[in-house]
């Protein structure tokens, strides 16, 4: 049995074939990334995707023998048809389907599928940011900053003797502001878009955002680095600001960038520990997504858990929450083919 996965986000499309076994994850057959905002549809996408797999596996795999589809969408999924939040694209399950040959398709949020990825991959490529360790069984709550922000939850189902996902859009919440500084972003922000949702802070854009707010305080104006403002403006396909600020912020070469990185790790725990209360999370907040790895080691110096645990009466309970940032880069491939096997 042939599988079909992807996980589908507002930077890149990423597919891949496997073949239905008890470790399908870790056997993909063939696997292609492509730049989503360079597609007019999903469709467009798979259609190329199958094309080159006919064509990499011999004829042995493509269109007309792939038996099962997952695919995993950013954005809400409502009767199997998606309107992607941050593309210009709807896509349909069942049009999909049709147009491929494939009897099943099913579209989850990427969220959905990433949740299912953390239950997946080996404890290897999970990186403890505090907290002992998990409760068997115990609720699970999924958060991940990348191009947007994402949220779901794993609830132990008895009856099916495994978690059951439950999607959330909770990245598109308020920002709600703890500190005089985050106040003041708060109205930076305000003054940008109008409202205000925590992915306006924790995503890629958000760490631009949060950069442009403390470039724009006087105190803080003369402290950045040349280099960086000429890395920021340099022009280039691939150019990508919250990159550039978080490698300088890591390295120390630029204190306005470590001060944006420091911000965005505070808020990134403080929306966490947000999380584990909603679900009681025993089982531990794994941190998903594009940025957490990347600047694991500032999220590791403190300031995560931190914000994490800070909830005032609350703030016992939250020592006994675990948290993780997990490593994998394709954790929501993993969800999305994990489900296409049990499907």
């Amino acid at each position: 049995m042939i599988l079909l996965a992807g996980d589908i986000g507002g930077t890149n499309s990423r597919l891949a074939l496997y073949e239905a076994t008890p470790r399908v994850a870790a056997k993909p057959l063939f696997e292609r990334t492509y730049p989503s905002a360079s597609h007019g549809s999903l469709d467009d996408i798979a259609d190329a995707f199958l094309a080159e797999a006919a064509v990499a596996l011999d004829g042995r795999v493509g269109r007309g023998n792939v038996q099962s589809a997952w695919l995993a969408v950013a954005g809400p999924v409502e009767n199997d048809i998606c309107r992607a939040t941050n593309l210009p694209w709807v896509v349909d399950g069942p049009s999909l389907a049709t147009r491929l040959g494939i009897e099943r398709v099913r579209l989850v949020n990427d969220f959905y599928a990433a949740a299912l990825g953390v239950t997946a991959v080996g404890s290897e490529w999970l990186a403890p940011l505090g907290g002992p360790p998990p409760a068997r069984r115990g609720p699970i709550g999924v958060l991940g900053a990348g191009t947007g922000l994402g949220e779901a939850f794993l609830l132990w189902s008895s009856s099916e003797n495994r978690y059951e996902v439950v999607p959330s859009e909770g990245g598109h919440q308020d920002f709600a502001p703890r500190t005089p500084l985050e106040v003041g972003l708060l109205q930076f922000l305000g003054n940008k878009y109008g409202r205000v949702s925590c992915e306006r802070v924790l995503s890629g854009r958000g760490l631009a955002d949060v950069f442009s707010f403390l470039s724009q305080e006087p105190a803080c104006r003369a402290l950045i680095r040349p280099e960086t403002m000429a890395a920021l403006a340099r022009p280039s396909p691939a150019h990508d600001p919250a990159a550039v600020i978080s490698e300088r912020g890591l390295s120390g070469a630029d204190p306005i960038c470590e001060m944006s990185l420091a911000l965005f790790c505070s808020v990134l725990g403080a929306v966490a520990g947000n999380l584990a209360v909603s679900v009681l999370a025993t089982g531990g907040v794994f941190v998903v997504g594009g940025i957490a790895p990347r600047v694991l080691p500032y999220l590791q110096k403190g300031a995560f858990r931190e914000a994490f645990e800070r909830k005032g009466r609350l703030h016992t309970l939250l020592e006994r929450y675990p948290a993780f940032v997990v490593t994998h880069p394709q954790v929501g491939l993993i969800g999305a083919a994990s489900g296409a096997a049990s499907s």
